[in-house]
């Protein structure tokens, strides 16, 4: 298993505190994550639920000890008053040695629930990882935002005052300064719901890494936004960490391996049953079949009182039985189950061709939708300096009785959309690199 090993680095390594002041990075998140988010320590106790029901199947090949003791209590109804009590007790020992043929059906449940649960873990590292990646980066573009909304907001405020003192003049209308204000009330506005949005993510990230929610947090502005990976590579990195691809080959094997057992069916039956004891002693071998598993088993027993009688006492017998039952020919039951197992074979090698197929085309059509979201937001940057540029100019215009009320507003209006649609472009293009690495299953 890939993860086997970061699941139980992680499982004793000791928690990280966020620190109290400064700013904190990306890698520090993502190490924090690793060892206080919550979905991932429950995957890893479901993890280790599985590693104990392992340890309680192969507990089979160790040694098992156990001590009984029996009382009989006899009563003759001709002679209610003569006791005739018996006190036993026996120390006995049992092992399995080895088994042979077709996997045990334990065994290959356990082994099931434990890729399973291995996979799980790996699938919500990635979720996780790619969650903290996005929430991060969208911190940091609001940051950004915040700034420009700040500085548009100051460039506002001037106007509003301009306008108010040229009104103070009679140099220009009520309406002017109606205007000039609502513009700083939209920024107003705007700015709150950034504000609010960015505390909101803050405590999302906090979650995440399995912080207290309401720590103050600070992140460092270095990290870079921008994903440069060739398209091939990034197709071969998806494959090679898909945990679907990973699972489905480990079916195929485990379905190779059904497969190769049918082989078995018609061995013969043995069984084996060989001892030899004493009054107080014994000891046997017993060669069983469970399920379509056989197994050669160990057992003794020592008697710790002597109940026996006393001419049995010291004497040593033994005995042996021995079976076996060789099938000839059971129609075409045997032909029936190899072509069963082949086809859930040949089903289970389409299957994994075409997930791998599939991860290619998801990886392909993500790689595309990252590079149209950016070539987007580049041409967005443009439209919006073209937009304040020809704000800026029909303002002057304005102020110099030379452009139309009305057709300021509009390129007012036009800025502003202008300006969102940048914003969202942008998030949207954070959002397409974290799904692209999501599906990469890569991480710093």
């Amino acid at each position: 298993m890939r993860l086997a090993s970061l699941c139980f680095l992680f499982s004793f390594a000791p928690s990280l505190l966020l620190a109290e002041g400064g700013p904190i990075d990306l890698d520090y998140c993502l190490d924090t994550a690793m060892q206080n988010n919550r979905e991932l320590l429950q995957a890893r106790a479901a993890i280790r639920q599985v590693e104990g029901d392992r340890i309680v199947v192969r507990s089979r090949f160790m040694p098992h000890l156990e001590l009984t003791t029996q009382y009989d209590a006899q009563r003759s109804l001709l002679d209610p008053t003569e006791p005739n009590d018996q006190l036993s007790s026996a120390l006995r020992f049992s092992q399995r040695l080895f088994e042979y043929g077709p996997n045990f059906g334990e065994e290959v449940q356990m082994r099931e629930s434990l890729r399973q649960a291995m996979y799980n873990y790996e699938d919500q590292v990635y979720e996780v990882l790619s969650s903290i990646w996005e929430t991060y980066h969208i911190i940091l573009l609001q940051n950004r935002q915040i700034a420009i909304r700040r500085e548009s907001r100051e460039n506002f405020q001037s106007t509003y005052e301009r306008q108010r003192a040229r009104f103070e003049r009679q140099l220009a209308t009520e309406s002017d300064v109606l205007n000039a204000q609502l513009n700083v009330l939209n920024e107003d506005l705007a700015l709150n719901n950034l504000e609010r949005d960015q505390f909101n993510n803050k405590m999302a990230l906090l979650r995440l890494i399995g912080q207290p929610i309401g720590v103050a947090v600070e992140l460092h502005t270095d990290a870079s936004v921008q994903f440069d990976i060739d398209q091939d590579r990034a197709v071969e990195l998806a494959r090679s960490n898909s945990v679907a691809i990973a699972l489905a080959s480990e079916r195929l094997g485990e379905q190779r391996r059904v497969l190769s057992e049918t082989e078995w069916q018609y061995s013969p039956d043995l069984s084996l049953n060989a001892g030899v004891e004493d009054d107080r002693h014994n000891a046997r071998i017993q060669l069983g079949k469970q399920g379509s598993t056989w197994g050669v088993d160990l057992s003794s027993e020592y008697a710790i009182s002597d109940a026996g009688a006393p001419e049995m006492r010291e004497q040593n017998r033994w005995s042996a039985q021995f079976q076996a039952r060789i099938p000839i020919f059971e129609g075409t039951a045997r032909s029936g189950r190899q072509t069963r197992e082949k086809a859930v074979l040949r089903q289970r090698e389409i299957a994994l061709r075409d997930l791998s197929t599939s991860v290619e085309l998801s990886v392909r059509q993500a790689y595309q939708s990252m590079l149209e979201s950016r070539e987007r937001q580049r041409i967005q940057e443009e439209r919006v300096k073209i937009a304040r540029r020809r704000l800026e100019i029909n303002q002057i215009l304005k102020e110099k009785g030379q452009a139309d009320e009305t057709l300021l507003e509009n390129f007012r209006t036009q800025f502003f959309n202008e300006q969102d649609r940048l914003f969202q472009d942008q998030a949207t293009y954070i959002r397409r690199i974290a799904a692209l690495r999501r599906q990469m299953g890569y991480f710093e």
